[in-house]
């Protein structure tokens, strides 16, 4: 049976009911910084701090050419610190612990911000240390280290969200996250597929089936989080639909004029997924 849910940050719309499960924004890719709730999926922001690059912008991750993972560089929306950075990782690992003393935690930007990323002269150094002949092997061992060690402050489940490319390989590359090293450590991946307004849907699907097909032998949940800013409820019950086969939980990314949609949406696929009653 399908799950669904909410993705928010708005307190009281974290304490309604709005369905199976709800995740909540404890700290933000701007730096926001919010005290966590009990009960839901806190979800923390890892490597992604625009706040901390732009007070700090030589903790940013940067490439060969010298582009740092400002909001500012091509491809970039919000400061991405270098995963190396051993001060940042132990104050992101107490802080996970801190959260994770409530329950579940979703992790967000786990990984490097672009295939180019990152060659600071920690990371050239501490590559040329190591026993990769590969770059891309280093980066993976880096970030699988770092979400082996948030397994370990967590107390309840920990999420793992992932980028929107299940081509096979293409994460390792993109971020150094591979979810097959991933998966002794974490409980359930989650794969953010949003748009404004849904106008198209068939990549949505195409998307939400690749990632099912990739996960499939790891045995973990899938969850996809769909956004429902201005999205028409009939457009999203029939998008909940085509996902529902490759998913095991969907959560709608919710703000408060959105909440009487999504609570609509739910009951509708609810209803649309209970057997009829026969005599």
């Amino acid at each position: 049976m399908d799950m669904y849910g909410i993705l928010t940050a708005d307190r009281d719309l974290a304490r309604a009911d709005f369905g199976d499960v709800t995740h909540v924004f404890a700290d933000s890719v701007d730096g926001t910084r919010r005290e966590p709730l009990a009960g839901v999926a806190n979800s923390i922001a890892c490597w992604g701090d625009t706040a901390t690059v732009r007070d700090e912008p030589e903790r940013a991750a940067v490439t060969a050419d010298g582009t740092r993972a400002t909001p500012d560089a091509d491809g970039h929306h919000w400061g991405t610190v270098c995963p190396t950075d051993p001060d940042y990782r132990a104050a992101l690992l107490e802080r996970i612990e801190r959260v994770g003393a409530m329950g579940d935690v979703r992790l967000t930007t786990p990984g490097f911000p672009g295939a180019s990323f990152c060659h600071c002269e920690r990371c050239d150094r501490e590559f040329a240390a190591s026993d990769h002949e590969e770059r891309d092997a280093w980066r993976t061992a880096v970030i699988t280290d770092f979400i082996a060690a948030a397994a370990e402050c967590v107390e309840g489940d920990l999420l793992a969200t992932l980028y929107p490319d299940p081509y096979p390989g293409n994460l390792r590359e993109r971020a150094g996250v591979d979810p097959g090293s991933l998966a002794p450590f974490v409980d359930e991946f989650v794969v953010p597929l949003c748009d404004v307004g849904y106008g198209t849907t068939y990549w949505v699907e195409s998307l939400a089936r690749g990632f099912a097909h990739e996960l499939e032998d790891l045995e973990l949940d899938l969850t996809i989080q769909l956004s429902a800013d201005g999205v028409d409820a009939d457009r999203l019950v029939g998008l909940t639909q085509q996902l529902e086969a490759h998913a095991d939980t969907i959560v709608y990314g919710t703000y408060p004029d959105d909440a009487e949609t999504v609570r609509d949406v739910i009951r509708r696929v609810r209803e649309a997924d209970t057997p009829a009653l026969t005599v």
